[in-house]
């Protein structure tokens, strides 16, 4: 159900809420790009995403009979150093173009916060990823009360032609329960940590030694419209990549599929079984690269960056970092990195 919740009458204004998005969200999301200076996509399967989005709260702000713009806040329970509090994500903030420069984005980020404050008890916190070159976006959410907490860095994993190791296999749907268990163990201590969308599709893949689990990843096929990428590099990528044998089979800017990962799991000592994975996953999916977003202080993410094994795609592409920004409300004391990221969020 649609609710009114902020009107500006002078300026035709009139911003409401419904866990439901519509066509006109919808059909905005499509033709929003994403991205400043680093990648600058485009999403696809926008309708399909939203439905599976967790405790949605769908933000749309009107001018007239227009979608000036909209924005979301997924509610979801998250832990802190005090205990599990509910989490509002902040995701899809997008202004039509014929909109943009008056302040919308503020605004609509504003009472969003505003409405989840005045109407669902605390103590909460809200939270969201934003490029660290992005500074209107850093603006924005600077006034509405935002602050850094910490930087995640997206980390591109790329085989051209992968090949599947004989210890890899899809997690059986009777184990997921005991998967469940060692990933909360293992990610006890990161914050903001939740697993909605573990096992999702069913997608949850595993090397295994003596029928012992030494590595574990959710991986979601994605896929993307990359419209420009910074630096020489970038251009090289999608003017002169995609056109070169072989190489080409590594981006396709009009199709880029690839692998979302997280909820990485691999047992201490054998880190480079993860490698091994991670390839097997692009064979399983017939990709040739993948991505994953770590939290900057979190071993794994030093371990995958270090190794000099994530493949050609991670070398060419300029290093791309995300600020987490959170606003507490009620909470005496803020979570501490390293951060826990969720693929389903951050695609």
């Amino acid at each position: 159900m649609k609710q009114l919740i902020f009107t500006d009458a002078a300026r035709a204004l009139q911003l409401t809420v419904s866990p439901v998005a519509s066509a006109a969200t919808v059909a905005l999301l499509q033709q929003t790009t994403y991205g400043t200076h680093g990648p600058q996509y485009r999403h696809t399967g926008q309708a399909e995403k939203v439905a599976r989005i967790t405790g949605p709260h769908f933000f749309e702000l009107w001018k007239g009979e227009e979608l000036a713009g909209t924005y979301c806040l997924s509610r979801r329970l998250v832990p802190t150093p005090t205990g599990p509090v509910p989490g509002y994500y902040g995701r899809y903030l997008a202004v039509a173009a014929a909109h943009q420069g008056h302040g919308y984005g503020h605004l609509l980020k504003q009472e969003a916060v505003r409405y989840i404050e005045r109407t669902q008890a605390g103590p909460h916190l809200f939270y969201s990823y934003v490029e660290g070159a992005n500074a209107r976006s850093l603006q924005i959410a600077a006034q509405a009360g935002f602050h850094a907490l910490a930087q995640l860095e997206a980390l591109a994993f790329g085989r051209l032609y992968p090949k599947l190791d004989p210890r890899f296999g899809q997690l059986p749907a009777a184990e997921q329960p005991a998967m469940r268990a060692w990933l909360a163990a293992a990610y006890q201590g990161h914050a903001l940590v939740q697993l909605d969308h573990l096992f999702d599709e069913g997608n949850y893949f595993v090397l295994r030694e003596n029928g012992e689990i030494i590595a574990g990843v959710q991986a979601n096929p994605v896929r993307w419209r990359i419209v420009a990428m910074p630096g020489i590099s970038g251009k090289f990528m999608l003017r002169v990549l995609p056109h070169v044998p072989v190489l080409k089979r590594l981006i396709n800017p009009a199709r880029h599929e690839f692998a979302a990962l997280e909820a990485l799991y691999v047992l201490p000592g054998r880190e480079p079984a993860l490698l091994a994975l991670l390839e097997s996953v692009l064979a399983h999916f017939g990709y040739t690269s993948a991505l994953v977003m770590l939290d900057t202080t979190s071993p794994l993410h030093g371990y995958l960056k270090n190794s000099g094994k994530l493949g050609l795609l991670q070398a060419l592409k300029q290093p791309t970092y995300s600020q987490v920004l959170v606003k507490l409300n009620g909470l005496a004391q803020a979570p501490a990195p390293p951060l826990y990221a969720s693929a389903f969020d951050y695609t």
